[in-house]
């Protein structure tokens, strides 16, 4: 008897999961770096990057775990008749829970597709395994395991073409979308140009009171830092690590061209923190998360290691390590799964760890 799990394919239609990606896609072209826009492989890694990676199910690997259970049997038509009565029965049974590993993005399982039936699917979603439960008294019958299997691979298979016919539209959308930038781009540098006059594309964090007016003038359509709502970049540091790492990063960091969110930068006076670094975590691309034994001492660094690590699904790389005064012993004991990261040190100088992140971001 397969349990009641929870419904499959049911909760946001693949019409809506399209429009999303678009307008995310659109979003990221909007706050790209303007250097970034002469990368000829740009359209194609956006396409993957905000397509639906439909999950592909590995059977061969599927495995299975059992545990005891009470079942009620009082719902079999002849409860009544074997145990005499027709109300709850509980008698000692099975659990069996059979686990089918995939490749591709598990919110896809959460997806409606173009065509569907009534009778969608059940079961779990566990990292990257299906699960499918069942309660059997003595003998286990998977006839009804091999029904669920076949209608969850013809609803991943009614997604596919939805699949397909979107990575072609995001492809197209960011090419026409980068054409525009770089017209709308060259146009504003000819009327820039046309001024005759010095234009200074910077904006200091602090100028002090000495500082003269030419260091103030922005550059037409510069987005203060403070009212961003997208990053490459995510610093992630312990304070004890600003003035040694932190802050010369992000700084050799926006000189590169890279849009960085770092809490001196985007803060401003009354701003709530959590709420601020809430939306620095969910509108960055990627986070740099400087690894360092004050680090490995704060709560906070970790809360948003934690919110950087939930936004890697279906295999997507966001976190970026960066070991700073510690050595591969230290990181695998805090964790091991980090240790096994590629990750660049401070020891090979800020040059190269700028080097690295510019090169991971691409």
């Amino acid at each position: 008897m397969l349990l009641s799990q929870k419904l499959l394919f049911n909760s946001v239609s693949v019409f809506d999961v399209i429009e999303n990606q678009k307008k995310r896609l659109g979003d990221e072209l909007h706050h790209l770096a303007s250097f970034r826009l002469d990368d000829d492989g740009l359209p194609e890694r956006l396409a993957t990057e905000f397509g639906i990676s439909v999950p592909v199910l590995d059977e061969e690997k599927k495995y299975a775990r059992k545990r005891p259970t009470e079942i009620d049997v009082s719902r079999n038509p002849m409860s009544a008749i074997l145990y005499g009565h027709s109300g709850p029965h509980y008698v000692k049974g099975t659990e069996l829970s059979i686990f089918v590993p995939f490749s591709g993005d598990p919110e896809v399982f959460e997806v409606r597709p173009a065509s569907f039936d009534f009778n969608p699917p059940r079961g779990d979603v566990v990292g990257t395994e299906l699960c499918l439960t069942y309660n059997f008294v003595e003998n286990v019958n998977l006839d009804e395991y091999q029904r669920a299997i076949t209608s969850v691979k013809k609803y991943l298979d009614w997604l596919r073409p939805s699949a397909a016919q979107l990575s072609k539209e995001l492809e197209q959308q960011a090419r026409n979308m980068i054409q525009e930038r770089k017209r709308q781009e060259m146009g504003q540098a000819k009327a820039l140009e046309a001024l005759g006059i010095p234009i200074i594309d910077e904006v200091p964090s602090s100028p002090g009171p000495g500082a003269s007016a030419r260091q103030h003038v922005k550059t037409a359509g510069k987005t203060p830092r403070a009212n961003q709502t997208g990053w490459d970049v995510f610093i992630s540091h312990a304070s004890e690590d600003k003035d040694d790492i932190a802050r010369p990063l992000a700084n050799a960091l926006e000189g590169a061209g890279v849009a960085v969110w770092y809490d001196e930068f985007s803060l401003r006076l009354g701003d709530s923190l959590r709420q601020s670094i809430d939306r620095g975590l969910s509108g960055s691309r990627y986070g740099a998360v400087i690894l360092s034994p004050h680090f490995f001492e704060k709560h906070w660094p970790q809360q948003e290691l934690n919110g950087l690590a939930t936004r890697e699904v279906g295999g997507r790389k966001v976190i970026l390590p960066i070991w700073h005064r510690v050595r591969f012993e230290d990181v695998r004991n805090y964790s091991p799964t980090l240790a096994d990261r590629i990750a660049v040190s401070t020891v090979e100088g800020l040059d190269k760890v700028v080097q690295k992140i510019v090169e991971a971001i691409r």
